[in-house]
């Protein structure tokens, strides 16, 4: 059965359903996955089953999460830093508990492949295990909560700064792989995922996503 993103909405919406379930499932992820070795600067990363991997790709599987979130209408590079700032203010205690909540990798920011480079650039901050159950609500209007669903992607990782040319030449180097291995995906978006600081000058990781469609899989190397 073909994977979709229309599970997403903000969390206001969730939250009469079993919190209790969604911990569960979260705490299920979380603690028994290992923090990968490429995410070094955070605590707490987006952890995965690896369920194969490519020359050039992974297919990986991702457990339903709960992140924050906001929409940037801009360029690319503009919404990532507008974007970063509107949720770090959240972390630090924009919120309706005032609480501060610790960084995680990576920042993911999505892009609309039928969109132009102006757009609208959701950035989202996952919120790590402790605030997954019951996260406080942001105070910022332009800030909100989402429940992610599974997300089989294929992932194509590469180093050093988060441009938009890169992830340009890197997500159309991704679906040649894929074209040329057989693999659907859907083609009308997809994520770029940054897990470093600006002040980490080397071995930066970065990545882009693709949505799988009917099933994972990978061309052994």
């Amino acid at each position: 059965m073909p994977y979709s993103t229309s599970a997403m909405m903000p969390l206001r919406m969730l939250q009469p359903m079993a919190p209790v379930l969604v911990l569960v499932l979260v705490w299920g992820a979380w603690g028994e996955r290992e923090k990968p070795e490429f995410c070094s600067e955070a605590t707490e990363c987006f952890t995965f089953d690896l369920i194969c991997k490519s020359s050039d790709y992974e297919a990986r599987l991702y457990p339903p999460s709960v992140w924050v979130s906001t929409c940037v209408n801009s360029t690319y590079t503009a919404a990532k830093v507008t974007g970063f700032w509107r949720l770090f203010r959240y972390i630090q205690g924009r919120n309706q508990l005032g609480v501060k909540i610790p960084m995680t990798a990576p920042v993911l920011t999505r892009v609309d492949e039928a969109a132009g480079e102006t757009q609208e650039y959701p950035v989202s901050f996952l919120l790590p295990a402790a605030w997954q159950g019951n996260p406080p609500l942001p105070t910022e209007p332009t800030v909100y909560l989402q429940q992610f669903p599974m997300l089989p992607v294929y992932v194509r990782s590469f180093g050093g700064w988060l441009t938009d040319a890169g992830r340009r030449t890197h997500i159309q180097a991704l679906d040649a792989s894929l074209g040329r291995d057989a693999r659907p995906f859907d083609r009308s978006w997809h994520y770029s995922a940054g897990y470093n600081s600006p002040m980490k000058l080397f071995d930066r990781h970065n990545e882009v996503w693709r949505l799988a469609q009917g099933g994972l899989g990978c061309t052994p190397e």
